[in-house]
């Protein structure tokens, strides 16, 4: 299946409209500039620069709207749609976004719009995986001892790392076991801790495929120093 087929039916979904309060108040984060441009425009370039996928829409905050869409406008951002507007939890503003793709988008990616560093090449391995097996979620397999403690610290359980995954984006489901997913988890979609979580929990089976290690999440302050040398460093996909 070559390049342009991939892209026929996929429509992403980029989640932008959390109050990003780790990051602290210094600066609105979707707008902070890293490697020269905005944090979010990076997210949507990668998406708009992909061959595997057709539509884009930006799930913001209300008063960030009007700036996100002349943000598209001023880059030529073809494939990206009219941003809507976030819920009260990640669940409903990705809920939101799926009611704005176009019908024809049959198969749904989720992307942060603060993971800047995705690359075009990651994007399309996850399409084809989610093609192949209905819902995929990207990740980094744990290379370190987990345990569990309760609330004094107290360990509980040692976890087996052979069976973790540090959990990234790009997350990728069939439309319609994502739209029966969200309506079955209607009311409890604060609980979930990501997209793919939603499924899993309506019973579809979901599969970790092999992220990437510099596809970090911009959280703090200090996650945008890491974030800086990377898009300096790495080549264009």
């Amino acid at each position: 299946m070559d390049s342009a087929e991939m892209s026929a039916h996929v429509g992403a979904i980029v989640p932008a409209a959390g109050a990003g309060i780790r990051f602290g108040n210094r600066a609105r984060k979707l707008f902070v500039r890293v490697d020269g441009a905005p944090l979010l425009l990076h997210a949507l370039r990668a998406l708009e620069e992909c061959p595997s996928v057709r539509w884009v829409v930006p799930v913001v905050r209300p008063e960030e709207r009007a700036e996100v869409e002349a943000l598209g406008r001023r880059h030529r951002l073809a494939k990206v749609l009219r941003p809507c507007l976030g819920g009260a939890t990640r669940g409903e503003s990705v809920a939101r976004g799926l009611a704005a793709l176009p019908q024809g988008a049959r198969w749904v990616l989720v992307h942060d719009g603060a993971r800047p560093c995705v690359s075009r090449l990651l994007i399309q391995r996850t399409v084809r995986e989610a093609r192949r097996r209905g819902a995929v979620a990207c990740g980094v397999p744990a290379d370190v001892t987990v345990k569990a403690a309760d609330a004094r610290g107290e360990v509980r359980l040692t976890l087996d790392r052979e069976q973790l995954w540090f959990v990234q984006t790009p997350q990728v489901f069939r439309r319609d076991w994502l739209t029966e997913a969200l309506a079955r988890g209607a009311g409890q979609l604060g609980e979930f801790p990501d997209d793919a979580a939603v499924l899993e929990a309506a019973g579809f089976p979901v599969r970790m495929v092999p992220g990437d290690p510099l596809n970090l999440k911009v959280t703090t302050g200090d996650d945008l120093v890491l974030a800086e040398a990377i898009l300096r460093r790495r080549p264009t996909p």
